[in-house]
């Protein structure tokens, strides 16, 4: 599958799934995966060639797309093994939760990964 579209809070792929965030917000807190900055992705890690991410294939299973990075995000791995990081903050006082999940959206099903562990904390 492949990267059809990149919004604030999800990513939209080609074959109809779409991968997003889900906290619970509450007034005095954003817990979040921060999506946009893969449309800043333009160089390989691997080859150091200039790359397009909406031209790369990715693994449609949430298990296998997934590798956490504690304290920091995780990365979103293509099926030719390129990572591509995405931070995940935690900006509050710390009275509120830190909760953070990524649900891959299928047609008929989704997947759920909580991804608490890789949440940065940015406590007031």
């Amino acid at each position: 599958m492949k990267i059809k579209e990149i919004k604030e809070g999800k990513i939209i792929f080609d074959n109809g799934y779409i991968l997003e965030y889900y906290h619970d917000q509450d007034c005095c807190e954003l817990v979040y995966a921060d999506f946009d900055i893969l449309k800043n992705y333009n160089v390989s890690i691997k080859t150091g060639k200039n790359i397009k991410i909406k031209e790369i294939d990715f693994r449609e299973n949430l298990s296998e797309l997934i590798e956490g990075i504690e304290g920091m995000g995780f990365n979103i791995i293509s099926k030719i093994g390129e990572k591509f990081f995405v931070p995940c903050y935690n900006d509050q006082n710390g009275y509120y939760s830190n909760e953070l999940e990524l649900i891959l959206y299928k047609q008929k099903s989704k997947e759920i990964l909580n991804i608490t562990n890789f949440v940065k904390d940015i406590l007031d």
